[in-house]
């Protein structure tokens, strides 16, 4: 099936929705700029402020290095078949100063050399948790305990589950990738693995 270029749903402008002024804030300082995402998901001015602080915090009190965060969180979004959420991912990487190199193979962990068995066990969990359907087992989640603590699987596990939620809203309403995020994908990563897709301008 071929799905025709977005955005299915026009974002709203940042300066119709005043009192999300905070939330536009925190975004530009968390990611370098505000997604068109949340200006769609802005007609639920509530729910987004919600949302976008659960993500903020989340990540400025995880234990886990934001790398393997921003990892996990691409990995995951590539799985679901979002390249856009995986765009972001490099995007927050490439911004906290983490491996662009680590990031541009991160559909190679098994055998690449750059990676460690702890992060491999957490990507391969990573890959079963985001496939449809779910194909962990307890066998995974044992495996990772052998390299994390119980807080960092619950962590890597939140990390798949919040993107989850954007993987489904951002393919289905094909939000337009923003130009930071489309520069550094398409210098970092493997056309092969990555494509703009229906999110193109």
């Amino acid at each position: 099936m071929t799905r025709s270029k977005g955005p299915y749903l026009q974002p709203l402008r940042r300066e119709d929705c005043p009192a999300l002024e905070p939330t536009w804030a925190a975004l530009e300082e968390f990611l370098g700029f505000v997604p068109n995402a949340e200006l769609i998901m802005a007609r639920m001015p509530r729910s987004t402020a919600i949302l976008v602080d659960a993500v903020r915090i989340f990540f400025s009190t995880a234990s886990l290095p934001t790398e393997l965060l921003s990892l996990v969180g691409m990995l995951s979004s590539s799985t679901a078949g979002c390249d856009y959420c995986a765009s972001h991912n490099l995007s927050k990487a490439y911004d906290d100063g983490d491996s662009m190199q680590k990031m541009a193979v991160v559909w190679e962990f098994e055998t690449h050399p750059l990676f460690s068995d702890a992060e491999r066990a957490a990507l391969a969990f990573t890959v079963k948790a985001s496939s449809s359907p779910n194909a962990v087992t307890k066998a995974d989640v044992d495996l990772l305990l052998t390299h994390y603590t119980e807080t960092e699987v619950t962590e890597i596990t939140a990390v798949v589950s919040m993107f989850g939620i954007f993987n489904r809203f951002n393919d289905s309403v094909a939000v337009t990738l923003e130009s930071t995020p489309l520069t550094l994908a398409k210098k970092y990563l493997d056309s092969d693995r990555w494509q703009v897709g229906v999110h193109a301008k």
